[in-house]
Parts: structure tokens; C-alpha cells; sequence
């Protein structure tokens, strides 16, 4: 055999060997999640971040918030106009012509705005500009992070990563669950429903203790059905209770001050008293703080004071056991977690035994808050 018939047998044995690999799988989509400060946002397709010719945009959607950014978002669909605006500083978005312009100033920014599934997203350069934010991108487990911050975030951005590791396996967990479903209902008759699961359901738990006694009785029951909950104290009790103070901290609970000031003084005068007080008994010191009033103006001052005001997304006045786990799990269907505040204290203890064992039955996490999560 000649020198050239070799060289073609070997060419077509290898085109023979190509045909009979299987096909390369293609690359999963990288995952972009996104916290706003100290909170972390849901973590979905419409909303996920993503780079177009060397720009990271994000939804306008997910700066839209007012309780944490201080910024509003807004989409004429019919003019093709979108606006983010904060204060006197509005970014005025014309998505025909593809521009970005600071109203005040007429600065034009890089990039041009970009609608997808009829959200608007924005280069997060231009936001940092306009609004005076920082951000961040990084590799983390499931993906990679991006964090929005302005001057009222407290974590660093190590510290942040570390705190929220649950809540980022939580919302993994419930985008892949999404996506199982999505691709079930699509192979499945439509008569036949997908059950609701519960597993990626986190329950953070408010329990109020009343005195040295309850506070007893709740650990132990915790303790039985192997959850945690986020203790709410007043002031005062640590100094009567710092056996159960100390036996919180140690079994992984959270303790949190419950304050009932009108104002911001008065707010802060209590939380310095209660941790003075945590510190005696235990050498504790907590940033949790459950404010009774519902005043915006109070909350901002004693976040602006380094502490993280709890936001509860529904209460129970403890009817039963029973209702009060159904209260929870109605929230499975629209969160990946709720934070239920039981406001009644009387019968709370023997109620929640009752409630463990439902919400345990039905898979759920039931944790303790911490900064990120509150």
C-alpha cells in the first residue's frame, strides 16, 4: 500500500471513529444569583442576571426595592419607556432608540437597556453610577453571586457568603425543582397533578418567652423534635433566665430582643440594656431585634443603627397546633420560606409540639434566623 492509500484509510477510519462517539453534552447555563444588601432575591429565569457584550445586566425588577436600595422601578410597555428613579436621580430609559440618560445631568451611559420576557434589564454599571452602589461578583458552589449594595449594608461580602449559605442551597434547590416540574408537565397528560412538595420549604419559627419557665419548656421541645427557633426576649428576662439563655446559644437557636418602644430612642436605650444583660448571662450579644411598632421611621433608625429589625411574613395567635402549622405551610406554594411569629403566648408551649411534628411529617426545615435571613 502506498504512502498516500495509508494516509486515506487512516483519515477515513477516524471520521468512521467520530461518527460512533456520542455527542458532546452541551454546558449547563451558568446560574447568576442575586442578594440586594443583606438579603438574598428568589432565584428564577425571568429575574437571573446575565453578561451581553461585556456588560452584567440585572432585572429591574430586582433593584426595585424601596426597603432596601431606596430605588423604584417602572416599564411602559406601550411607549417603550422604562424608568428607575430614586430620590432626584432618575435614569431614563428609551428602549426604541436603546439609550440611557441621567435626567439631571444628560449623562448618557454604556450599554443599552434589554427586554426580555417583558422584564427591562439594565447594565449594573450604569445603576452603580447614577445611584452611588457597589457590586460584587462571585464564584460561589452553585454558580456565581451577584451583590448589589449601597452604604446601609452591614456584612462584608465574605461574611454575607457565609450567612446566607443556606438560604442559596434553598433557592438552588427550589429552582431545580422548578425546572423537574416544568419538564414533568410537559411529558405528563394534564389531567394528571404534580403533589405539592414541601421539602424545600424553610420554616423560621418566632417564639416568644414570656419568662425563665416558658423559654425552659420551649428548648426542650425544640430539643424532642431536633428544630430551631428564633427566641424573642425581652430585656429584661436574660437577667432572670441566663441558665436559658445559655442553653439557647449552645443548642443552635437564635435569640432575638423583642422591643416594644415608640421611639428610636427609647428603641435603642432597650436593645443596649438587653444586650448588656445577654452578655451577662451568656457573653452574648445579638443584632436580631423584633420591633412591636410597625413604624417605617423607627425601623430605618434602629437598622441605621447596625441592628436587623425582623420582617415577619404572617402571625398566628396559636389556635391550635394544627392551624398554626397551616398557617406555614400555605406559603409553600408562593416562598421558598416564612417567618411566622406566634403572637400568643398562652398555650404557645403545648401548641408547639403539636406543630413540629406536622411541619417534620411534611419534610420541612425548620431553622433559626440569622442576619441574612431576618
Amino acid at each position: 500500500m502506498t504512502r498516500g492509500k495509508r494516509l486515506l484509510s487512516l483519515l477515513l477510519g477516524a471520521l468512521m471513529l467520530c461518527t460512533l462517539l456520542p455527542p458532546r453534552a452541551s454546558a449547563a447555563p451558568t446560574l447568576y444569583f442575586t442578594a440586594v444588601n443583606d438579603r438574598m432575591c428568589d432565584l428564577s429565569d425571568e429575574t437571573m442576571p446575565f453578561w451581553q457584550n461585556g456588560l452584567l445586566y440585572v432585572a429591574g425588577a430586582t433593584v426595585d426595592s424601596p426597603d432596601d436600595l431606596g430605588i423604584r422601578y417602572s416599564y411602559n410597555q406601550e411607549k417603550s419607556v422604562a424608568i428607575l428613579y430614586k430620590g432626584q436621580r432618575v435614569l431614563y430609559c428609551d428602549l426604541t432608540a436603546g439609550t440611557m440618560e441621567n435626567n439631571r445631568t444628560g449623562e448618557q451611559y454604556a450599554g443599552s437597556p434589554i427586554v426580555r420576557s417583558g422584564m427591562v434589564f439594565f447594565p449594573i454599571t450604569a445603576l452603580a453610577k447614577i445611584f452611588d452602589l457597589k457590586y460584587s461578583s462571585t464564584k460561589i458552589a452553585y454558580g456565581y453571586l451577584l451583590r448589589i449594595r449601597d452604604d446601609n449594608a452591614v456584612l462584608s461580602d465574605e461574611y454575607f457568603i457565609d450567612a446566607a449559605t443556606d438560604p442559596i442551597q434553598k433557592r438552588y434547590a427550589q429552582y431545580e425543582r422548578a425546572h423537574a416540574a416544568a419538564e414533568q408537565e410537559n411529558e405528563t397528560p394534564a389531567q394528571v397533578e404534580t403533589p405539592v412538595r414541601r421539602d424545600d420549604l424553610t420554616v423560621y419559627l418566632l417564639l416568644p418567652a414570656a419568662n425563665g419557665s416558658m423559654l425552659t419548656q420551649l428548648l426542650s421541645t425544640l430539643e424532642n423534635y431536633q428544630s430551631h427557633a428564633t427566641l424573642l426576649l425581652t430585656p429584661e428576662l436574660p437577667e432572670s433566665a441566663g441558665d436559658g439563655v445559655r442553653r439557647a446559644a449552645a443548642t443552635g437557636n437564635a435569640v432575638a430582643l423583642r422591643i416594644g418602644a415608640e421611639t428610636a430612642a427609647e428603641a435603642l436605650a432597650q436593645i443596649e440594656r438587653g444586650n448588656d444583660a445577654l452578655w451577662r448571662a451568656a457573653s452574648l450579644r445579638t443584632r436580631l431585634v423584633y420591633l412591636e411598632s410597625t413604624d417605617k421611621t423607627l425601623r430605618t433608625a434602629v437598622a441605621g443603627a447596625g441592628y436587623c429589625p425582623i420582617t415577619v411574613n404572617t402571625s398566628d395567635f396559636t389556635r391550635s397546633g394544627t392551624h398554626w402549622a397551616d398557617t406555614a405551610l400555605k406559603w409553600a406554594d408562593r416562598s421558598a420560606s416564612v417567618r411566622l411569629y406566634l403572637v400568643a403566648e398562652s398555650g404557645l408551649a403545648s401548641a408547639l409540639g403539636t406543630a413540629l411534628s406536622r411541619l417534620r411529617a411534611e419534610n420541612c426545615t425548620i431553622a433559626a434566623l440569622n442576619e441574612v435571613t431576618a
